[in-house]
């Protein structure tokens, strides 16, 4: 009777521990909060999941690079920048973005979180600043 019990057993624990591992189906992707088509640097989406992001950067240059991106939007909603400058300064955001991903992997250091900052806030600022009028050279 021994025998039995103990080969149901032997029979019985893989089969459990086989149960708890089956795939199950993936809560489909729309209205997930954070699900975003295209991620930043640092960022990826595996299909049917959550986006998975590696904070690598300061917060203070990523609430300046949101701030930044904010104006632009609205400035060039309002036609107080035209596409190009538009364009111009979301470049710059990019390039700030992926320097922010690059630097953080390995953590920040003084100098590169200096530097991340002051590019951060001097992007905020061009974006925040009036466009210059043209002026010809007749008086």
């Amino acid at each position: 009777m021994r025998s039995i019990v103990a080969a149901m057993v032997l029979v019985a624990l893989p089969s459990a521990a086989h149960a708890q591992f089956q795939p199950q189906p993936m809560p489909p992707a729309a209205g997930l909060p954070g699900i975003v088509e295209r991620g930043p640097p640092g960022s990826f989406r595996l299909p049917g999941m959550v986006e998975i992001r590696a904070d690598t950067g300061d917060r203070a240059v990523a609430h300046d690079l949101r701030e930044a991106r904010e104006t632009i939007e609205r400035r060039r909603e309002n036609g107080e920048l035209t596409r190009r400058e538009a364009r111009r300064l979301r470049r710059e955001a990019r390039v700030v973005e992926r320097l922010a991903y690059r630097y953080g992997r390995d953590g920040l250091s003084d100098p590169e979180r200096r530097e991340l900052t002051l590019r951060a806030q001097t992007l905020r600022s061009q974006s925040a600043a009036p466009r210059l009028q043209r002026t010809s050279g007749r008086p």
